[in-house]
């Protein structure tokens, strides 16, 4: 295979990697988002055994998708670790402090401390979503690198009003999936309760996307320039909103494992849009987007170390999905309560 070819075989990896992590600890990062809309202790409990067999093997794909780049693109790597470091740090804190919060909630039934671990657990999950989605924001509006590779920026810079509305986004995104996932582990008067905010859910997350879309098209008209040299990538979009609409009937129909389903591609193709768009940038630099923007024929490692890579991800890619496949099989079903439950 040419260099090329590997280049965009490891660029799909990395993007199915990205893909697979948002689809799947983005409903955790969900059911944490929305801890708080559990009233009881039983409720809250529920929401944390829906997603106890899951949230760890979930945060796997993080792992691939930085190891992904310190193969593949290993100035990617650099760059983003050294330029994000802050924001990486806090998004590795929040990460410790859901699991604390899964974990120690219930070790004592002291309301306090419950109350305690509820509150670690539902703001790291929301610090780490909207996090996400802030690093997300810096990557389509570009970011400063300098003509030696180099990236020096303060953590309040990455804060914008287009990335906090993209952190907005997320929040919404993974709050909507979270409550679909809820709904299809719930049953009783907990589910018919959740089934009853998931319009709001809904609505909300539409109206932010919409106001994001046409804000990203002002102002980063770039990112609509694939779907004007190819109309043919617009089946894109189109499948995103038409699943939203068969989530939606899904939802009406009480199908809820279908509904999550369709949650779940939306999701995907939600994120294909950001990569046609941004497409074959892997870091846009603000100063310069031609010269020193970061893509994946510019900053990728060797041919061999590409065809090493490509043969390893052949082989483990498939067992890590067979391991989560096993894993959603086994604990599929009804989340009941019992004495080994958190």
């Amino acid at each position: 295979m040419t260099i090329e070819i590997l280049q965009l075989l490891w660029y799909m990896v990395v993007g199915a990697a990205v893909i697979f992590y948002v689809m799947l600890d983005g409903f955790d990062l969900g059911v944490g988002s929305i801890h708080y809309f559990a009233r009881t202790d039983r409720d809250r409990r529920i929401f944390l055994n829906s997603i106890g067999p899951f949230w760890d093997g979930n945060e796997v794909w993080l792992v691939v998708i930085g190891g992904a780049l310190f193969v593949g693109f290993p100035e990617v790597y650099a760059v983003s670790f050294s330029g994000f470091y802050t924001m990486l740090m806090i998004l590795l804190a929040g990460i410790i402090a859901r699991v604390c919060g899964i974990e120690f909630r219930s070790k004592h039934e002291s309301l306090i401390w419950r109350a305690l671990w509820d509150g670690v657990f539902c703001f790291s999950s929301i610090a780490m979503t909207f996090g996400i989605g802030i690093l997300l924001g810096n990557l389509v509006q570009g970011v400063p690198i300098d003509s030696n590779r180099e990236l020096y920026f303060s953590f309040w810079a990455l804060f914008t009003p287009y990335t906090i509305g993209i952190g907005l986004l997320s929040i919404a995104l993974f709050a909507m999936h979270g409550n679909n996932f809820l709904m299809m582990k719930t049953e009783g008067k907990l589910q018919n309760s959740l089934r009853k905010k998931a319009p709001f859910f809904i609505l909300t997350f539409t109206l932010i996307l919409i106001i994001m879309t046409l804000w990203t098209w002002k102002a980063h008209s770039y990112m609509v320039v694939r779907y004007l040299e190819y109309p043919f990538f617009c089946i894109a979009p189109i499948l995103f909103v038409v699943l939203l609409i068969l989530m939606t009937k899904a939802l009406q129909k009480f199908k809820y494992g279908l509904a999550f389903v369709y949650s779940m591609l939306s999701i995907a193709f939600l994120f294909s849009l950001f990569s046609l768009g941004t497409f074959p940038n892997l870091m846009i630099s603000s100063i310069d987007k031609e010269l020193y923007s970061l893509t994946l024929f510019n900053s990728s490692s060797s041919q061999t170390t590409l065809e090493v890579a490509c043969t390893i991800a052949v082989i483990g890619l498939p067992l890590v999905l067979a391991y989560g496949f096993c894993l959603y099989y086994i604990f599929h079903g009804k989340t009941t309560l019992h004495d080994h439950s958190y």
